[in-house]
């Protein structure tokens, strides 16, 4: 969801409220080990630091003797403020009951603060800070690593679990799964899901949310280092289920068909479907292979489109092509056209 603008620097949407793990693992006696694990993972800066703290108001900071209207009927009271230092605006401590209360109308987002050095620190500070219906603010942890660009994947807030990208670094970037109810972190949290390709040293790499299909699965994909698609897969409570069409697509790619380990992908997660595009570029003519899959059964097959000329292409992204009705949208020779892959119909030139 779109908002706010007391909070600078918005990056992905999501939420990630990791200070809670801190927070309630250190209440029950087991804050230790889950505060190694996530320092030795990359998520917990163990410097000390921060800037010195300088009172000051922000948006998102309820005046005195009013309430919030989601607090209303909860029993709790508001917590301290932590006044504004730096380019952080004023907010409040995260209180534990906070996670009794929020639900999928709440938000969260990093305020990053400064550009860091450009080397070893790609930010002074990051915070993440959750933000409620109403946009009170409150400060979730701001020990977050300053040398990786943090952002979040996605949020349950039902089930409280969450997945934290860490990027801005060259290579694969790292997706770990944590729980807020038991504190854990778990870097192999796709069950065998995710495609080969994206399992790298014990990590989950090169991974995203794109969204609930109107049966009600999440639908997540997994990509290449060139961005092309290697795979789909849908989570299902607290399981992530691997689509077969992850092994076609490997295969595709094995034979040529794509661009190293993934291929072009349009997705249309409302309609449950997708479509996939591969050219392979041998001694002779290139050639080519479409696939559609159904995204409610999990079926697909080869389909023969109508092309104005071989290599055509996602017009937005390699893995983001966009459908227009039963049609795809594509750029072939620089030209953008309507493909249909379900009954070959022939190309629409658009202007």
């Amino acid at each position: 969801m779109s908002r706010r603008g007391a909070i600078p620097d918005r990056n992905d949407a999501g939420r990630v409220p990791i200070g809670a793990i801190l927070t309630v693992l250190i209440l029950a006696g087991a804050g230790f080990g889950a505060y190694w694990f996530l320092g030795e993972y990359g998520f917990i800066d163990d410097g000390s630091g921060g800037a010195d703290e300088a009172a000051g108001e922000a948006p998102g900071i309820v005046a005195d003797g009013e309430e919030p209207e989601w607090l209303a009927g909860t029993g709790h009271d508001l917590p301290d403020v932590i006044d504004a230092s730096g380019e952080r605006p004023a907010m409040y401590e995260l209180p534990d009951w906070i996670w009794e209360v929020n639900d999928q109308s709440w938000d969260l987002t990093v305020v990053r603060e400064g550009e860091g050095d450009g080397q070893e620190a790609l930010a002074e500070r990051q915070n993440l800070v959750l933000v409620s219906p109403t946009d009170e603010l409150f400060l979730v942890t701001d020990e977050l690593r300053n040398d990786y660009l943090m952002s979040v994947v996605h949020w349950d807030a039902e089930q409280d679990v969450t997945w934290l990208r860490r990027g801005g670094r060259p290579g694969p970037t790292v997706v770990t799964e944590l729980s807020l109810v038991t504190g854990e972190a778990d870097t192999q949290w796709d069950n065998g899901a995710v495609a080969p390709v994206n399992n790298v040293d014990g990590d989950i790499v090169d991974v995203g949310y794109i969204g609930i299909q109107p049966d009600g699965l999440e639908l997540w994909e997994s990509a290449s280092s060139g961005k092309y698609l290697t795979g789909v897969l849908w989570r299902d409570g607290d399981d992530f289920v691997r689509s077969l069409i992850s092994a076609r697509i490997e295969r595709m790619a094995a034979q040529g068909f794509g661009d190293g380990a993934g291929v072009e992908a349009w997705i249309d997660v409302n309609g449950m479907r997708a479509v996939y595009h591969g050219t392979y570029d041998g001694d002779g003519e290139p050639e080519e292979q479409w696939l559609v899959h159904n995204l409610s059964d999990d079926s697909f097959a080869e389909a023969s489109v109508d092309v104005p000329s071989v290599g055509c292409t996602p017009v937005d992204a390699v893995r983001r092509g966009a459908f227009d009705g039963d049609l795809i949208e594509a750029k072939c020779d620089g030209v953008t056209y309507l493909l249909d892959p379900y009954e070959s119909g022939a190309p629409q030139a658009q202007e």
